[in-house]
């Protein structure tokens, strides 16, 4: 048995460092999958940004199903947008970097809400993916071919409950995304967009300046925006959940009841929600929480006041959020 042994111990070191050897293998390997991943989504948001192109998507969301027809051109570097619905009520929207203009032919009025918008269509990520990996992981997961052309399909993976993933579907020439979906905890899709015809290059914009001679009412929504940046807040927020920060705060006029609306943001770089905190008034205000596709909200009160938390995020994180919510009863007046 004696003489036995050192071939044993040999052995074991061997099967010791071929696991190793295998680790390290598939460590690099995971690495190199992760950075391949995120040169493709850094192509997807140069393309987004830079890129002209028009064509017709279809954005499935709460069990419904709408077709869109998108022109969006660079001019300048400066973006503008005209989406153009192609089912249901008839309905318009123009958005650029000064105003999002809604336009309803049926109801014969025009909507412009100056503020900038938050959002464009498609350029959903933070110029900084680094910021994004603590609470996401990349990964490509092959290819699939959509309205016509080649996709690399990269995946946005989170690394806890507190956030959705996506999955998007890259052309493979231009990197633009062709198909989109917004993943619930279980990687089950809860809001996709595709295109099922799209021009690359291309931007006819052809806006109908008309509509002002027709008789159709402007309504301009110019509220003003009291921003609060340099004073202490009223709330403050302890234990968010990992990743997400206050990325802004402002003050609006309640014109229905008076007094002011105070509005939270909160981000974790890619997820964001809302809270809205207004004086506690007899009733009519959300309570508990509530769903609708992907958005989840919840309603109730905290110190004398209504707070009304929605976002694009699991309930979870709404519910922490709120939790973490701390009145500064000092700065009453």
């Amino acid at each position: 048995m004696q003489i036995g042994r050192p071939a044993g111990i040999a052995a074991q070191i061997f099967f010791g460092v071929l696991l190793a050897l295998n680790l390290t293998t598939g460590l690099a390997a995971t690495a190199e999958k992760e950075r391949e991943a995120a040169r493709w989504l850094e192509r997807m948001m140069t393309a987004v940004r830079a890129l002209n192109y028009q064509g017709t998507f279809i954005y499935l969301h709460d069990n419904q199903l709408e077709s869109i027809r998108v022109v969006h051109a660079v001019e300048d570097g400066q973006i503008r947008e005209h989406l153009i619905s192609l089912n249901g009520a008839p309905r318009e929207v123009i958005r650029d970097k000064r105003s999002i203009t809604c336009v309803r032919p049926e109801s014969q009025q025009i909507s412009i809400d100056k503020r900038p918008p938050s959002n464009k269509f498609l350029d959903l990520l933070p110029q900084d993916l680094d910021k994004l990996t603590p609470h996401y992981a990349f990964r490509t997961l092959g290819t699939a071919r959509i309205a016509g052309h080649q996709s690399k399909v990269v995946a946005i993976i989170p690394r806890d409950d507190y956030r959705y993933g996506y999955r998007f579907y890259l052309d493979q020439e231009s990197a633009l995304p062709l198909k989109s979906d917004l993943m619930d905890e279980q990687g089950q899709a809860l809001e996709q967009t595709m295109f099922t015809s799209l021009e690359i290059g291309v931007a006819e914009w052809n806006i109908d300046e008309s509509n002002k001679q027709r008789g159709i009412t402007i309504r301009k929504s110019d509220l003003p925006r009291s921003e609060i940046e340099s004073d202490r807040p009223q709330w403050h927020f302890e234990s968010l959940p990992a990743g997400f920060v206050v990325t802004s705060r402002s003050r609006v006029p309640d014109t229905a009841n008076g007094g002011v609306i105070d509005h939270y943001v909160l981000s974790d770089g890619l997820a964001s929600l809302s809270i809205f905190i207004e004086a506690a008034g007899e009733g009519g205000a959300l309570e508990g929480a509530s769903r609708l596709g992907a958005i989840n909200a919840w309603g109730g009160r905290r110190a004398d006041h209504q707070i009304t938390a929605v976002g694009e995020v699991p309930a979870i994180t709404l519910l922490s959020v709120v939790e973490a919510m701390r009145y500064n009863a000092a700065e009453s007046p």
